[in-house]
This record gives C-alpha cells, structure tokens and sequence, in this order.
C-alpha cells in the first residue's frame, strides 16, 4: 500500500511538472494551376521531416482542402520542418519545404501545372467507328529501379468511336495509347488449322501496331489538348499454346495469366485461363509476339511466331533464403543521453519520492533511472516506458533492418524488421524468380547499409535473382557513425534558394535505374538550406536546382544522369558533419 501510494504521488508529480505546451505556427497559402487559376477542393498537406518519436520519420500533421477562392490555411502546428504539398497524381502534385518555428506564420502559394488532355477515334480495319471499344494509356516508369508500364484508363468508346483522357495526363513525357476489341466467341471454341484460320482483330498500339515496341509515343505539353488521335484496329493470324504447370515436380491446377512481356506485372491481361488436374492447359487467341506465362508462384516468357507453341512449361517451386545481418566490426556502444534540467529534476523528484534522497549527483540519477527502468515491478508500465525514453534503449535496439523485395514480373513483398545480429529465415518460402532488393536501416547509432551480398556474391546493382528450390544467404552488412551533409543553395547574387531540388547521388551510379533508386534527394527551406538523411561514407556528387525532378520518370532521369556528371564532388568520413554551399544549376 505504501509503493502505491508513493506512485500516485509520482503520477501527480510528474504531471505537475510537465512544461506547458509550445506556441503554434500556421502555413497558409493559394493554390492555382499554371495558367493562374485559383483551384477548389485540392487537399492540402503538411508533413514533418523528422519527429523524434515517428517510427517511420514522417507523420502527417496538417490537412486541410481550398476554398473556392483557393486559399488554404494549415493552424496549431508545432515547429519542425515541414513538406507542404497538395494530393495530386505524383507529376501534378505540387510541394514545398518550409522551416516553422514557434508562433510563426508562413506563406506557401503552390501551383499545380494545368492538366493535359489526349483524344481521338478508334477504328476498324474498314476505318468504321469501333463502339465499345477499350482503350488505354501506357506509361513507362521506374519502380525500385524496375522500369514498368503503368496504366491509365481504361475509357470506352461510344457511338462515334470517340474516346478521351481528361485527366490523369502528366505532361512532358511519352504515352503508348492501346486500344483493345473483344476476340469473337470462335477464338477460344474449336479451332480448325492454323492455314484455315481466319484473321482476327487484335490490341492494336497507336496509330496501328501490334507490339509496344513499335507503337509510336505520345508527348503533350502542360495545358495542351490533343485530338485526332485515331488508332486504326489491326488484324492478323492467331494461334494456340499448350503446357503444363507443376509444383514441386508435381502437376497442379492453377490459376494462370498471359501478359505480353513489356505489360508483365500490369492489369493488362491477354489470357487468362487454368490448369487441369493433371496440370496441362490450352489456350488460343495469341497473334505473334512476346509473352509472359505467370502464376502466383512464378513465371516463363514464351514467343509466339507463326505456328502453334507446344511445352509451354512452368515449374513453380519456391526457395527458402536465409538472411543473416551483422555488424561491421565491432556493435556500437550505446550513448549516454544528453538530460536537460527538468529531466533531472523530475528524476530527483522520483528518487525522493521512493525513499532515495540520497542521490545528488546527475551520474547517480542517471543510473537509478537506468536501474529503475530494468525493475518493472516496482513502476508502473507508463512510467517504466517513460525512464526508457528519458535513458537510452538497450543495445539491441541500436540498430535493425528491413528488405523490400521487388519482383520482376511484378508485386513486392516487404519482410519485417530484425535487430542486428541476425541469422534466419528471410521468410518461410520466397517464388522463384528476377527481384530488386532494397534494405533499410533504423537505430539510434545512425546505422547503414555498407554491403549486401547473396551466396558471396555483392549485389551492387541490387539485382537478385533466386533460383527455384534454393536455400542461399542473403547477407546484410551494417555500419554505423553515418555522416550528414548540410547544403546551402543560393544564387549568382548570393540571395537563398528555397525550394531548390537537392540531389545526392553515391559516386559509383553511373545508369537510370541505380540513379532512380539510390539517389537520396531533397527540398531547401525558405532560407535555402537542406539536412541529408544520415549517410554512408563515401564519395557522392551532388547538385541543386530549382527545378523539380520526377523521381520514376525516364525522361527526367536520362537528362538528370547527363548532368550528374558535372555535380560537385565530396568525399565523405564516417560520423562526418560537412556544410558546403551550391549554385542551382538547369536541368531542363
């Protein structure tokens, strides 16, 4: 009865003392689009960089939608640096990086580019309006370095054989348009000959083409409306493809789709269809080209020319990697926490409270908080997490990783976080198959990735590739002491740069697909400076712009890559703190 009535009075003394809350900020603003309308009804965001207790660093801490004048206002936010941006489709979202400090007001005006548009008529081979007709626009684009189609529509033609795309269009870069008619019923019912066939209308690519290799692109500028754009359905020959789909060497009935290859892994589907008992399946309606057998638990890609394919075969027999996560060199030792006044005048106020008056010095209050935190039956659980918080985790919670798995044919697949050592199971079974892999740290000693191999083998572009029924090693390797980088970027009259677009690209990336996924990129606030992420040390080019770059576009990496060339070069140390000044340099 004494302990608890020591820890009510603990309860109320802690809460007595807590400080009283900071002042708030506020972020207001217009939203209009490039021609200088006002835009309604745009949701507007506001996101801290880094909150200190954010398991994934960014927590949404402002929302709001504009007015019809549109005019938004974001109230009550504590300081931080914050990303303001509007919830757009990525290439039209438009955003900014803006420092808040207490009580503060700060104006952001956003523009958001005007929409393009695309339309025209799809047409049968006799050049009649095709009514019902499917169409939809392709795009290219990068995904955790994978370079896939992303699909936008469909919309379905009427009457006329009109269609358009209103919406969702981003300017200033290339679209495949793909128009599509249901085969006849006779395609997939008995089928004579293959030189008995007649010809079938087939997905044909703007204006006429059969295969997205040969399909001619689209470009639009921002606010550009472009009509007229008539595909012309396209006939040719059909054939079948038969085979047969096993797991673990034994048939299995199972659920299949056929994609042309460049479409693997999108919801464009040529076939779909499934496996009999015995495994075998037959289908018909292919016109010549690339395809890609896939099943939930792996793929084959097959070419179809001018005959029937037979031995169409897929094996489908998962691994089971292992993952092993260490240290390089020695763990890290945990930090002392760095306790302020009121911390240490709470923990002399809990030490009197238990009977511990004793206690004078910071280093003694500092270990009976430690040692106190250990003792979970003397405290309570809200004030054992809270002398964890006041002295540092334990050293197993100094570091840990977590991997993205990123299939070729599509899907990724994320595995939770371990803590460092590690040796195990990646995960009970993993499909066979082409991946990019992805590994992230967490800690509290600013932990980094500094080699990631599979059966000995480094994985420097972070292509892996896992072979069916195997059992290799993927193996992380960890560091620790990254470096940071702050950047100030002004301009030829020395006047700072906000929002300038800040990239950080490791020395050895020298393709679009490693630039896409390694490159570590930012904002500058209003004053013009940017703080990196923590960073492995290294050699890095870096550069600033006042232009934005669209992080899965092709287009703009390709100029990007061009550029980085002639970045600043800065080598870095481990637990480095280097500040350097930039000049904005045009990208496009």
């Amino acid at each position: 009865m004494r302990y608890a009535v020591a820890l009510l009075f603990l309860a109320g003394a802690l809460a007595a003392q807590t400080p009283k809350p900071e002042p708030k900020g506020a972020i207001r603003g217009v939203v209009k689009d490039s021609t200088g309308t006002p835009l309604a009804d745009i949701a507007v965001t506001a996101l801290a960089s880094r909150l200190e207790l954010a398991p994934n660093g960014r927590v949404a801490v402002g929302r709001t939608v504009t007015d019809e004048m549109g005019s938004y206002a974001l109230t009550g936010l504590p300081a931080a640096t914050y990303t303001v941006s509007t919830d757009r489709i990525r290439a039209t979202n438009a955003s900014r990086q803006v420092h808040l400090d207490s009580d503060q007001e700060i104006t952001v005006d956003l523009t958001i580019p005007a929409d393009p548009a695309i339309s025209g008529r799809v047409l049968n081979e006799n050049k009649e309006p095709a009514v019902d007709a499917f169409v939809w626009l392709l795009k290219a684009e990068y995904q955790a370095g994978v370079l896939k189609q992303t699909i936008v529509g469909p919309q379905i033609t009427g009457e006329d054989g009109r269609y358009a795309f209103e919406t969702g269009v981003e300017a200033n870069r290339k679209y495949s348009i793909l128009a599509d008619i249901s085969p006849p019923d006779e395609v997939v019912a008995s089928l004579p000959e293959v030189k008995d066939r007649k010809p079938i209308e087939v997905p044909t690519y703007y204006p006429a083409a059969t295969r997205l290799e040969s399909a001619a692109p689209v470009s639009l500028q921002p606010g550009e409306h472009r009509d007229q754009v008539d595909i012309k359905i396209t006939t040719a020959g059909f054939y079948c493809a038969e085979g047969k789909i096993q797991i673990s060497g034994k048939p299995s009935s199972s659920s299949f789709a056929i994609h042309e290859r460049p479409l693997a892994g999108s919801r464009l589907v040529r076939l779909r269809g499934s496996s009999g008992a015995d495994g075998k399946f037959h289908v018909c309606g292919l016109s010549p080209g690339q395809y890609r057998l896939s099943t939930d638990g792996g793929f084959t890609d097959f070419t179809v020319g001018n005959s029937d394919l037979q031995h169409v075969d897929l094996s489908v027999d998962t691994a089971t990697p292992r993952l092993r996560v260490d240290w390089d060199g020695d763990p890290p030792t945990p930090q002392e926490p760095n306790l302020d006044a009121g911390t240490l005048a709470r923990l002399r106020n809990l030490a009197n409270t238990l009977g511990r008056g004793d206690l004078s010095s910071d280093a003694d209050l500092k270990q009976f908080a430690k040692d106190l935190g250990r003792d979970a039956g003397k405290v309570d659980a809200d004030t054992a997490a809270m002398l964890a918080y006041l002295t540092g985790r334990s050293a197993a919670q100094l570091g840990g990783v977590y991997i993205t798995l990123t299939g070729a044919g599509g899907g990724t697949a994320t595995y939770p976080s371990v803590r460092i050592p590690f040796d195990g199971p990646l995960a009970p079974s993993v499909a066979a198959g082409d991946y990019t892999i992805e590994v992230h740290t967490s800690g509290l000693t600013d932990p980094y990735v500094k080699e990631v191999t599979y059966n000995d083998l480094k994985l420097a572009d972070g292509a892996l590739g896992i072979a069916p029924a195997s059992s290799g090693t993927l193996h992380v390797l960890v560091g620790h002491g990254a470096s940071v980088l702050n950047v100030h970027v002004a301009d030829s009259e020395g006047k700072p740069v906000p929002d300038a677009t800040i990239i950080l690209l490791p020395d050895s990336v020298t393709t679009v697909p490693l630039l896409s996924r390694l490159a570590d990129r930012g904002q500058t606030d209003q004053n013009g400076s940017f703080r990196s992420p923590p960073l492995p040390p290294g050699k890095y080019r870096i550069l600033a712009s006042a232009q934005s770059v669209r992080w899965d576009v092709p287009e703009d990496l390709e100029k990007l890559l061009l550029l980085m060339f002639q970045a600043k070069e800065v080598e870095l140390s481990a637990n480095a703190m280097l500040t350097m000044s930039l000049e904005p340099v045009q990208i496009f």
